[in-house]
């Protein structure tokens, strides 16, 4: 008779909610498994990686182990960049000022200071900060987990705003001597890659 009494109270309990048991119970996992698909930033999934689905997140990339080079407008202020070009940076430095140039600027940045980049830039949505491409932001800035900065192997120099100033001349004509390319749509951006 036992068996007889649990259908009773499934039933009466599928009853109570107002629908069968089963569509209850499907309506949980539903919920559940709708949740799980919500897009989440590439730095808060376990591992890391990317979501499924239309939405797309870049893998969080390691920080790199990274060096100072000192620069030549003042001793108290360094780039930081990774260790693998930390010497190349220091001779071009030292190149710059045999020639009459200062140089300084921002090399390495963390996954939260490029976040912070891309909220200033592009702005303050999940899709603003994950999505947009670089060029619908102003000025263009890399998708968190893209940027040449966060592998330290890019440079932003502080006086080259634009193409006609020394700062850009100089490194037009020698800034591949020491392993750096520009990203034309940017006449302060160096990288390795020119990217």
């Amino acid at each position: 008779m036992r068996p007889t009494v649990n259908r009773t109270w499934r039933a009466r309990a599928a009853t109570r909610i107002g629908r069968p048991l089963g569509l209850a119970l499907g309506s949980v996992v539903i919920a559940v498994a709708a949740t799980a698909c919500q897009p989440v930033p590439a730095n808060n999934l376990p591992g890391g990686g990317s979501t499924s689905g239309s939405t797309t997140t870049t893998s969080p990339v390691k920080p790199p182990v990274t060096a100072t080079a000192t620069c030549t407008t003042t001793t108290t202020r360094s780039i930081t960049v990774a260790a693998t070009i930390v010497n190349h940076v220091r001779q071009l430095l030292a190149a710059a000022k045999a020639d009459g140039l200062k140089l300084c600027g921002g090399g390495y940045r963390s996954a939260a200071a490029q976040i912070a980049v891309r909220k200033a830039n592009c702005g303050t949505t999940y899709y603003d900060i994950y999505e947009k491409p670089a060029s619908q932001c102003s000025p263009p800035t890399a998708i968190p987990g893209r940027s040449m900065h966060e592998k330290g192997l890019a440079i932003d120099f502080e006086t080259c705003s634009t193409h006609s100033t020394a700062c850009y001349t100089w490194l037009a004509k020698h800034a591949a001597t020491y392993g750096l390319k520009n990203l034309p749509s940017e006449p302060w951006h160096w990288s390795t890659t020119g990217g």
